[in-house]
């Protein structure tokens, strides 16, 4: 049930959705794929460059942050998993290997939605990084802002900074 004492289905965002995002340009739209595949370098790159101004680069950059995060805890909780598998089952070692696997089946795939057809939202992750990074997102979830508007600038206190904005 949410506030408004309505049941909530499962596939449905609990915070304010990141659909409204589109991408400005080609190249937004390959940084936000690639940051999926390469979550260690592209993200770092869009968050401290001028790139995060792209309200779509720079959510999709946070989704891949997220996306190696938990990619890193899957790997060391299955090679923990699969080491006691392996010794109380020595054959299971021919196919456990292939779990490996996973976090980058799971990132080309939302590279895949993501260059194609700009898909924003999915499922786990947009909760996970709506939840990890909800004072970040805030600008860009905010109902004022118009679909396909880039990020905007705040300064140390937490106010708009219109002379960094009015450059562009």
């Amino acid at each position: 049930m949410n506030a408004s004492g309505t049941a909530q289905t499962p596939n449905q965002p609990t915070g304010p959705s990141f659909a409204h995002l589109q991408p400005s340009s080609d190249n937004d739209r390959l940084l936000a794929a690639l940051g999926y595949i390469f979550w260690i370098v592209v993200p770092v790159i869009v968050l401290l460059t001028d790139l995060r101004r792209s309200a779509f680069a720079y959510v999709h950059a946070l989704q891949g942050l997220v996306l190696g995060g938990a990619s890193i805890l899957f790997v060391l909780l299955y090679t923990c998993v699969s080491a006691a598998l392996t010794a109380i089952i020595p054959p299971l070692a021919c196919i456990l290997w292939l779990g490996y696997f996973l976090p980058l089946a799971l990132g080309i795939y939302c590279a895949y939605r993501t260059y194609t057809v700009g898909q924003n939202e999915f499922p786990l992750l947009s909760e996970l990084t709506r939840a990890l990074f909800r004072h970040q997102l805030g600008p860009i979830l905010s109902p004022g802002e118009s679909p396909g508007q880039g990020r905007p600038t705040y300064n140390h206190e937490g106010e708009n900074d219109e002379s960094a904005s009015a450059d562009d």
